[in-house]
């Protein structure tokens, strides 16, 4: 870490949007375990179902940004961004990968794994970018 913590917080916001696309490749090949034994689905479809995930709770997280100028409470937004990113990873996966509730029941527990994941790897890359 530099001596600025200021800085390196700074670099770190600009790092993220900026590189908030490597998302993608780090994110697949988990994605890809999920479906491991299905022939029918390719990284393809997954490289599109990442990007439509990710675009979904990029616009969340602005919405929830404008909640809270708009003064809606801390409490309220904290519980709609632990709620509705699981129903929606719920509904893309059955959706997208024409699952049954219990096949998209347990990716999406998997998924969220993978997401808290894939989070910490993305962090600690803006991290070692923030620091240099």
């Amino acid at each position: 870490m530099s001596g600025n913590p200021e800085l390196t917080l700074y670099k770190m916001k600009t790092y993220g949007y900026k590189y908030s696309w490597a998302l993608i490749p780090i994110s697949l090949p988990f994605i890809w375990l999920l479906f491991a034994f299905r022939r029918d689905v390719g990284l393809y479809d997954h490289a599109i179902f990442s990007i439509y995930s990710l675009s979904f709770m990029s616009l969340g997280v602005v919405t929830l940004t404008l909640f809270g100028w708009f003064g809606l409470s801390g409490g309220i937004i904290s519980l709609i961004a632990m709620l509705v990113p699981p129903v929606h990873m719920y509904r893309q996966l059955k959706g997208t990968y024409s699952l049954g509730r219990w096949g998209a029941s347990w990716r999406t527990f998997a998924l969220l794994v993978i997401t808290a994941i894939t989070s910490s790897l993305f962090i600690s890359f803006l991290f070692w970018m923030g620091s240099e």
